[in-house]
């Protein structure tokens, strides 16, 4: 038996950003996620990759 995947439930823009902000809040309210600490990382890759590109 061979079961067919569910459509994806399409959400406009707006309540997608939405939802995303009120998830990120949750998780930096509850420890698991610290904006100094993904702004320091990001930093870190892109100066890696600009290092490293050929030119």
């Amino acid at each position: 038996m061979r079961l067919v995947p569910k459509k994806k439930q399409i959400e406009p823009p707006d309540e997608q950003s939405r939802r995303f902000v009120e998830d990120a809040q949750r998780m930096i309210d509850a420890g698991e996620l610290s904006p100094t600490e993904a702004d320091e990382a990001l930093d870190q890759l892109v100066r890696k990759q600009k290092g490293s590109s050929p030119k």
